[in-house]
């Protein structure tokens, strides 16, 4: 058996699968979710229109009494269903002829501190769901761009439960939504429907943005409501099942870009934005990031390279729809989940233009062969650095004395 070309049987795959998942999620060892997370699941409208709340009036329809082990099982099977579509993306699908080469890339992207590993530790976040609406859509656009009403009518809808479940989506996602959708239909008439829609998605995000916040209650009613409902739920004595109601995810109701809208909150986003995501701490986070995933962000950028100089207008904007979550830098201090989203759609978008032109297949095989050992040491670096988090940095440099002095003795 050659190893250029090596013959990968569905058992093997399954075991495969099973194997990277479970090191991953034990490397990971996020057996929780945050209260901020879980805060997120009680918001609905119950009472009034409140943005991020749609998950949340959903859970409310179907259970009685919503606690922490709902929140966390219905959290845990969309990880393993995420991770599930991922590996057959990554794997399954980019390897039906067993190049060892393909493996390699399809192991790198998916072990990467950057993906699967970022939703394991941020596990419960509302982009996971988000995820499987952007592929949806991809898949509807696949099948029916030809036809532009069907287009419109079945991923229209979509993409406003996208908006419903998270707003910040309009930069996270959408984009990619409608660079793929012009990647497949870009004549005129097309593509002044598609501009017409996207505007008016730009109108709706900026309307859930707005009218999204909370009207009928004080931030500290509104907190206190969630803490009587919810936190003292659970009868046991070892508290299991409670739910933890996070302030900081309560003020998201009560502020918007440059304003706060109670007295208790005190920074609006932007502000909160400033004062959290643009400190020296944050500055230190980033640069380790950019530094010890370099031979990642150097892969990319070469892919990227290859692909610009032959490809024409349609494919790089395509290719550039993720570079709109650089927004979210300045529109929240999670700069770490940003990265993580980014590189996400990156490779999902490349392992999709591979499936449209063998082009694209060419240049990422010859990439990997210029460039084998850096893709065997991102890979083996993977398991070592872990995820990266949400605004933190990676769990083995935390631990560092020196990285401790130098951003504690820096705090503002």
């Amino acid at each position: 058996m050659s190893l250029k070309s090596i013959k990968i049987t569905n058992f093997q795959y399954i075991i495969l699968f099973l194997f990277l998942f479970l090191w991953l999620y034990a490397r990971v060892g996020q057996y929780d979710i945050s209260s901020f997370i879980q805060t997120h699941y009680l918001f609905n409208y119950e009472h009034e229109f409140l943005k991020r709340a749609l998950v949340g009036e959903i859970l409310r329809l179907i259970f009685e009494n919503l606690d922490a082990d709902i929140i966390f099982n219905l959290s845990l099977f969309f990880l393993i269903i995420l991770s599930i579509v991922l590996f057959k993306i990554f794997f399954i699908n980019f390897n039906k002829d067993n190049n060892i080469n393909k493996l390699i890339f399809s192991m790198m992207v998916f072990v990467s501190p950057l993906t699967l590993q970022h939703y394991i530790f941020d596990i419960g976040r509302f982009e996971i769901l988000n995820i499987f609406i952007t592929l949806l859509s991809f898949l509807i656009i696949k099948k029916f761009h030809k036809n532009t009403i069907l287009t419109v009518i079945f991923i229209f809808p979509l993409l406003n439960c996208m908006l419903l479940i998270h707003e910040g989506s309009f930069f996270m996602f959408i984009p990619m939504v409608f660079g793929f959708w012009f990647f497949k239909s870009s004549e005129a008439k097309t593509f002044l429907i598609q501009l017409f829609f996207f505007l008016i998605l730009t109108f709706i995000t900026y309307k859930i943005s707005t009218l999204g916040l909370s009207t009928k209650y004080s931030f500290k009613e509104y907190y206190n409501l969630l803490l009587n409902k919810h936190f003292l739920f659970s009868e046991s004595s070892d508290h299991h099942g409670f739910l933890n109601i996070s302030l900081t995810a309560v003020e998201v109701l009560y502020r918007d870009l440059f304003n706060t809208y109670d007295p208790n909150v005190k920074y609006a986003i932007f502000e909160d934005t400033i004062r959290l995501g643009f400190r020296f701490k944050s500055f230190v986070d980033n640069l380790i990031l950019i530094t010890l995933l370099s031979p990642t962000f150097f892969i990319v950028f070469m892919i990227y390279r290859n692909i610009f100089k032959e490809s024409n207008f349609k494919v790089k904007l395509f290719l550039i729809t993720p570079l709109a979550s650089f927004a979210l830098f300045v529109l929240g201090y999670d700069h770490m989940r940003w990265w993580a989203i980014m590189f996400t759609n990156i490779f999902l978008i490349l392992f999709r233009l591979c499936e449209e032109k063998n082009l694209y297949l060419e240049i990422i095989l010859t990439n990997i062969q210029k460039y084998k050992i850096l893709y065997i040491f991102a890979i083996f670096s993977s398991f070592i650095l872990g995820p990266v988090k949400y605004m933190h940095t990676f769990d083995i440099i935390e631990g560092l004395n020196i990285y401790q002095e130098l951003v504690y003795e820096n705090k503002n």
